[in-house]
């Protein structure tokens, strides 16, 4: 399993459709941290989004993502690499 950050943002939204992805969310996001596909969601200001999820790939985790009650944005999408094994491989290689 690899683990991402995916950061996404969404243009105007119609009320009705806010309000049926928000009253959503308050199940989707409590269901997805309890099963350990999110790790953390965050909302940003302007209807901006940032999660860390785990998933096998990044389509895996583009797939759950648009299938989720929530608005239709763009993704962008970073696979994230514990930073301890990153230097050791550094150094490892290094040598």
């Amino acid at each position: 399993m690899k683990k991402f950050m995916a950061i996404g943002h969404h243009g105007p939204v119609d009320p009705s459709e806010g309000t049926r992805a928000a009253k959503a969310a308050l199940t989707w996001i409590p269901e997805q941290l309890a099963n350990g596909f999110l790790d953390c969601l965050y909302s940003m200001k302007g209807g901006g989004r940032m999660i860390v999820a785990n998933a096998e790939s990044d389509e895996e985790l583009r797939a759950k993502l648009n299938a989720s009650p929530d608005v239709a944005r763009e993704w962008h999408i970073t696979e994230l690499i514990d930073g301890l094994t990153v230097i050791r491989d550094y150094l490892g290689s290094s040598s």
